[in-house]
């Protein structure tokens, strides 16, 4: 029995071998699950290019959004597992199924993560009328529970779920105003009929800049280059609160190891080229890389993390 067993564990490696050295052999689709325009996109096409010149297959991005990115994350969770069929997203994998009565897939369990692609900075910002640094917000928002309202692009996104957040770790009563988008969110913020929000950095530069915002901290463990004087929230008085933005590619679950190998190296060597750094610091994203252990241990440190998130905070599942 035990020979068998040896056999057919050889068979299956080198097979798996075999198809890794024959990958890919036609188009390979990658799967966006968001509208066009977005940063998942722009990391998505980064790469793209990179993956298309190496193997001389064109590599596409196929916008898919819908329910909260479910529907395209879906739709690759029942693609043949062979590599053809990709999927780009960000944090959203993890909270649209925990937010979801019945979920359409178990994010740990429905996908192999093959790379990290980037990561890219959260900005706390407020109206200009509101006092200047983290400090002194909490003290007005404490002094005035209930009287605050923040904004964020939905609810269940990271912009609302980032607000809980700080909520929880500030010991702040502020209540939450969704809108269809970071856009109009923090368009509202600046028509001063909300007070707060905290998104994506590349998406405030404009406001920040010409002064229609002011900018608190940044939500990452780390500066962002693109403000390097704007301290983190730790550094700024709200040590423990810290959110990673961050885009990963991910195969269907059952995808061969070794393909799924192929795709990592191929894609942190992408990551090293100058051009791809060049595009991705053009919105703000700070080129990640690393083995595909890498994503699934954050993969599962973000479901513990919003799964606690979502309960403590209330937030009702649809």
């Amino acid at each position: 029995m035990a020979i068998k067993l040896t056999a057919a564990a050889l068979v299956l490696v080198t097979t798996g071998a075999i198809a890794s050295d024959a990958y890919p052999t036609r188009p390979i689709r990658i799967v966006d699950p968001f509208a066009p325009g977005g940063s998942t996109e722009a990391q998505a096409r980064a790469v793209a290019s990179k993956l298309s010149e190496t193997w001389g297959q064109p590599v596409v991005i196929d916008a898919r959004p819908g329910a909260g990115s479910s529907l395209g994350s879906n739709l690759v969770a029942k693609a043949t597992p062979d590599g053809h069929t990709l999927l780009v997203n960000n944090v959203g994998l993890v909270t649209v199924p925990l937010l979801s009565k019945n979920p359409p897939f178990d994010p740990l369990k429905a996908f192999a993560p093959v790379a990290m692609v980037g990561t890219q900075s959260q900005i706390i910002v407020v109206h200009p009328s509101l006092p200047g640094t983290l400090k002194e917000f909490l003290a007005y928002a404490k002094a005035n529970p209930g009287k605050v309202n923040f904004g964020s692009s939905g609810v269940g996104g990271s912009s609302h779920l980032g607000m809980e957040y700080f909520k929880m770790v500030a010991g702040v009563n502020i209540v939450h105003v969704p809108y269809k988008g970071s856009s109009p969110a923090s368009t509202a913020i600046m028509a001063g009929e909300i007070q707060l929000g905290s998104f994506s950095a590349n998406a405030m530069i404009p406001h920040i800049k010409s002064g229609r915002l002011r900018a608190l901290a940044v939500a990452t463990p780390r500066r962002s280059a693109l403000f390097p004087e704007l301290p983190t929230a730790a550094e700024a008085g709200l040590p423990g609160f810290e959110i990673i933005t961050w885009g990963g590619i991910f195969a269907p679950a059952g995808t061969p190891p070794a393909i799924v190998m192929k795709l990592n190296q191929q894609i942190n060597a992408a990551l090293q080229t100058a051009d791809v750094k060049e595009r991705l610091s053009r919105i703000g994203v700070e080129p990640a890389g690393g083995p595909p252990q890498v994503l699934s241990k954050l993969m599962a440190a973000e479901v513990r993390k919003w799964s606690k998130v979502i309960a403590d905070a209330g937030v009702p599942k649809e």
